[in-house]
């Protein structure tokens, strides 16, 4: 605030004119105007060195001053500054509502529009919680819109919520739920068709066949609108379109075709159907079919597991087409059908036929012609035998193998043999029908005792055995052959062998060798003993070494 002096200044003239001349001075410095009476009035100013001292007025001044009213300080207003203006956020919808199909394309988008209801300028961004939302633009300044955008291409059907948030400086956020609805993709249409094929057999000359039907149904969804066609001028169809379920009559047509087979296709379509495609068979045979055969019977023996009987032939004389089958498991044709003349042959297996005469009939049909030729196959058991029955051997540790022996045996059948003994050897061990079986031994894989075997045989399913024995006997001595190294004195006469059945006790020598030989035979060694031996060597002067190293030898 600033202080003010007042002076007073007193103008010439019949008027007296009070001015207030504010000038600033120093804070420090204040006026003070007051009136004392109506007589007089007292200056104080602030510049007299004495504040106390008065100065009277003179007459004319008191009157002229007691019409001044009197001076108050005045105390300057405050100046208020208005607020800033609020912004505050308008939206032009509350919510948002989306709808969609599976795999049929994103909705429409739609339009918020984003006003400033308030003052000031309004700064706004807006945001989705969900994937699938997309807003553009996403902030703005002012009044805008934004394009919402639902992508539903990864969505599975159902029902999705988000919310939209649209924030401001300054003012409180607006939210504005969003709801998406995907439906499920529709079902489309599926053609379904009965039966699968159609197969029509006439024979020249005869009325054409009897029509049949194709039954149609949609097994999908949504509606079936279909058509049909095919691709044969001696088929017809009695409908080619049609909605929902229905009836085809097929009919075929022989007219000029010339005996044989005609293939045809019937397509039915329908759009988002798959196509389905129906084969059609058409057999013209010629004019009456003759069929002849020859043999009328064919006969087969066989022996129970032996090898499957010759096959036979049967001839087929027509004018036209034929098939052939049979009514049993164990009998096969080939070929099964033809055209005019022709051979079949008839191949029997015997897998799994019992002993016994079994029947069965081969059928040969062409046109209305059938014609049957019957098959008689009689298995017999198989007749075998083996003599001996049993084989036995005796033969001596580490002497001669015992002869061989053998065994004959009688069969219509081819056989194999075979046994169960390192020891033994067959020859041979197969062969067709009547044989004989040489049995071999080798007792050097045979112990000491009695060693058992059985020798096997099989023909046509039927198995016989022989037993065979081996007693091999262990011998009544036993030997060892000594070797050493050869002694070098020149005056060398020879050397002597010793031998003991206890360690170190040793008598006269067993043998006296003369000359520089190096090995010898100790023969008649007891089986259960062990023997002990040395060796000495002697000269010509009759003096004789000691003995060499002991060395044993067990004999079991």
């Amino acid at each position: 605030m600033y202080q003010h002096n007042q002076r007073l200044l007193l103008l010439s003239g019949s008027i007296a004119t009070l001015m207030l001349v504010l000038e600033p001075v120093t804070p420090c410095l204040r006026l003070a105007l007051a009136a004392t009476n109506a007589n007089s009035v007292t200056a104080v100013t602030a510049s007299t060195p004495n504040p106390n001292q008065t100065r009277r007025l003179p007459a004319p001044m008191l009157r002229l001053m007691s019409e001044i009213p009197v001076l108050r300080q005045l105390v300057p207003t405050p100046v208020v500054t208005p607020p800033a203006p609020i912004p505050a956020i308008g939206v032009s919808s509350s919510n948002f509502s989306f709808s969609a199909q599976q795999n049929a394309g994103n909705p429409p988008a739609q339009t918020l529009a984003v006003t400033n209801r308030g003052g000031g300028t309004l700064i706004w961004n807006a945001t989705a919680s969900a994937a699938w939302l997309t807003l553009s633009p996403a902030a703005g300044t002012g009044n805008g819109t934004i394009a919402l955008t639902a992508t539903t291409s990864s969505l599975a059907a159902g029902t999705y919520n988000t919310i939209i948030t649209v924030n401001a400086v300054g003012t409180p956020a607006i939210t504005i739920p969003v709801n998406l609805t995907v439906a499920p993709a529709p079902v489309p249409p599926a053609i379904s068709t009965s039966p699968s094929s159609f197969s029509f057999t006439v024979q020249r000359g005869d009325v054409n066949p009897a029509a049949q039907t194709l039954n149609i149904s949609n097994t999908g969804g949504g509606t079936l609108t279909w058509t049909a066609s095919d691709n044969a001028p001696w088929l017809t169809l009695s409908q080619t379109s049609g909605t929902g379920n229905g009836t085809i009559t097929v009919t075929a047509t022989s007219g000029s075709l010339a005996a044989g087979t005609y293939n045809a296709m019937i397509v039915l379509g329908s759009t988002g159907a798959t196509t389905i495609q129906i084969p059609v068979t058409f057999t013209v045979a010629s004019e009456p079919t003759t069929i002849t055969l020859s043999p009328l019977l064919l006969a087969y023996t066989a022996v129970l597991g032996s090898s499957n009987p010759a096959s036979q032939s049967m001839t087929v004389n027509s004018n036209g087409s034929w098939t052939a089958n049979d009514n049993t498991g164990w009998l096969t044709l080939s070929p099964t059908s033809g055209s005019g003349n022709g051979t079949i042959s008839a191949s029997i297996n015997l897998g799994g036929v019992p002993v016994g005469t079994h029947t069965a009939a081969i059928t040969v049909t062409g046109g209305s012609t059938i014609r049957n030729v019957n098959v008689t196959l009689t298995v017999s058991a198989a007749s075998f035998t083996i003599s001996p029955g049993s084989l036995a051997f005796t033969a001596t540790q580490g002497a001669a193998n015992p002869p061989a022996q053998t065994i004959t045996f009688n069969s219509t059948e081819s056989w194999t043999a075979s046994d169960n003994a390192s020891w033994l050897s067959l020859s041979p061990t197969s062969g067709p029908k009547n044989g004989v079986i040489t049995a071999s031994i080798n007792t050097t894989n045979a112990k000491p005792g009695n060693n058992p075997a059985t020798i096997t045989v099989t023909s046509g399913g039927v198995t016989k055995t022989a037993t065979v024995s081996l007693m091999l006997n262990a011998p009544a001595s036993s030997s060892a052959t000594l070797t050493w190294s050869a002694n070098r004195e020149n005056d060398l006469a020879g050397y002597k062998v010793y031998r003991a059945t206890a360690s170190g006790t040793y008598g006269a020598p067993i043998a006296t060798l003369a000359g520089n030989v190096t090995t010898y035979q100790a023969t008649s060694l007891e089986f259960g003993k062990t023997y002990f031996f040395v060796v000495t060597a002697y000269d010509i002067a009759g003096n004789e070494s000691g003995y060499s190293n002991e060395v044993s030898k067990s004999i079991f």
